[in-house]
């Protein structure tokens, strides 16, 4: 945790300069359109990250995240963690397709710290331009949480409370159903879901982002999970960006002998392509 802290205060240093450096080199910025002006730099802003080999009918994001900490000496430790993420729109902007899968390995000495799989793949059909509806997925494998695997599939609604180019912040929520082997026991249940998603690009290259989701079971309320997510982004070129982020997964009813509360903060690169 201290390296991982001390790797944070290195990158947010770095996004600090680049802060004052990156204004000087271009003028784009994406920011809420009210004027003309506005309009023109977030087009402008577009065009500079646009992702090569894409053209704008596709509308398709993809990006690879890589974070790293190692210690040697009086203690022998090592964290990885890589990130796959497809994003596409498609229909005229009505359809929204989103997946991501996320690798974590971690090790104390001879002692594994971290060995865990996440996925998130989603779906969304917007109706109008603020409201949605659409499916979610979600899968973990959690060695040390003692989680051989949770699936969970969740039909929703969703709100835009707010969407341009400067900023986005939407709520969903819906029912599913849960399948999961936790502790060495297999279970099934019907689960609520509930979930919230901010973004804001606060200058030119730089962009904060925030997440929150909660499934519950809902035949015994006491068993939830939360998993939450803030970070900060800043682009070092076209394809480059440099991401630090805090993780936190929550578990009211953790396996035995395990604790509720994993929390993570990581500091890597992100590469579009």
């Amino acid at each position: 945790m201290r390296q991982s802290l001390v790797t944070m205060k290195s990158s947010l240093s770095a996004g600090c300069l680049l802060l004052i450096a990156l204004p000087a080199l271009a003028p784009a910025a994406i920011t809420a359109i009210g004027t003309t002006g506005q309009l023109d730099r977030a087009r402008k802003f577009q065009s500079l990250v646009a992702v090569p080999g894409h053209d704008d009918v596709q509308n398709l994001t993809s990006s690879f995240d890589f974070g790293a900490a190692m210690t040697s000496g009086n203690s022998d430790t090592l964290f990885v963690t890589g990130s796959l993420t497809l994003d596409k729109e498609f229909g005229n902007g009505e359809h929204e397709l989103f997946a991501n899968v996320v690798y974590a390995y971690g090790k104390d000495e001879d002692a594994v710290t971290t060995d865990e799989v996440l996925l998130t793949a989603s779906w969304k059909k917007l109706y109008n331009e603020r409201n949605y509806t659409g499916l979610r997925l979600d899968g973990r494998h959690d060695e040390l949480a003692d989680i051989d695997y949770r699936i969970a599939l969740s039909a929703l609604w969703g709100h835009y409370f707010k969407r341009d180019e400067s900023t986005q912040l939407s709520w969903e929520g819906g029912l599913g159903y849960t399948l999961e082997k936790q502790g060495g026991t297999g279970d099934s249940f019907v689960h609520v879901y509930s979930g919230e998603r901010f973004s804001h690009w606060v200058t030119d290259y730089t962009r904060i982002f925030q997440s929150l989701a909660l499934f519950g079971n809902l035949t015994d309320i006491s068993d939830y999970q939360l998993i939450s997510e803030l970070g900060l982004e800043t682009y070092l070129s076209q394809d480059l960006s440099l991401k630090v982020f805090v993780q936190d997964k929550f578990e009211n009813e953790p396996a035995q002998m395990r604790e509720s509360n994993d929390l993570r903060v990581v500091s890597g690169v992100s590469y579009k392509f």
